[in-house]
């Protein structure tokens, strides 16, 4: 074997290791908002006419970020056991649509009113939290902590977003608190489709009075 066969194999290997490594999960969430913010700079008038265009972009760099399988989970709780597979995937896809839907006109919209700031995860074992902190422009407004929940999924290195805490708040409990009523009063099949129909969203009334 001649050196630069030597050279070229113990490079490559060295590069394949550094691929392997999972990414940490501050490091993560900080090149995903610095991707997106800059592309929403780059194209900031062609999203504000073709919202399908904004929404594409928007899951293509945050929502493969997202442990959707096990997001959708944890809020269906106890009602993981009367549902099938398929309205398993279902639930999930909605949600993940609804995600992007409620939260990706407010990234268009204040993407060049904020600074975010992203301090180093906390890890222990195959999970963890990573804090952040929304500072708006606009003397006088206080700045916004946002707690990321991160996991590893079982035979994964990658770390993956489970969870958003806002204000001390779970996104995914109180969604799944917003939802367990409306599942045992219309069962699931229903809250997927009132889901898809945009008629519950995280955060918001879910027409009984309930949050």
């Amino acid at each position: 074997m001649t050196l630069l066969t030597r050279l070229t194999a113990a490079l490559t290997g060295t590069l394949l290791a550094f691929a392997a490594q999972a990414a940490a999960p501050d490091q993560i969430i900080r090149d995903a908002t610095d991707a997106v913010r800059a592309d929403i700079a780059q194209n900031v008038a062609t999203y504000q006419k073709d919202k399908a265009a904004f929404y594409a972009m928007v899951e293509d760099k945050i929502v493969p970020h997202f442990d959707t399988p096990y997001i959708a989970k944890v809020i269906l709780g106890n009602h993981l056991k009367s549902a099938s597979p398929e309205q398993i995937a279902e639930f999930e896809a909605a949600f993940k649509d609804m995600l992007i839907r409620t939260y990706a006109d407010r990234l268009l919209e204040y993407y060049d009113s904020i600074e975010i700031e992203v301090k180093p995860a906390r890890l222990s074992g195959n999970r963890g939290t990573v804090a952040t902190t929304i500072i708006r422009k606009e003397p006088g407004k206080p700045p916004i902590p946002i707690e990321f929940s991160v996991r590893q999924p079982k035979g994964s290195e990658e770390w993956k977003i489970w969870d958003i805490k806002a204000e001390n708040i779970s996104l995914v409990l109180n969604f799944r608190t917003q939802l367990d009523a409306e599942i045992k009063r219309n069962g699931i099949p229903k809250v997927i489709e009132r889901i898809k129909a945009g008629q519950l969203v995280v955060g918001a009334e879910t027409g009984d009075g309930t949050r």
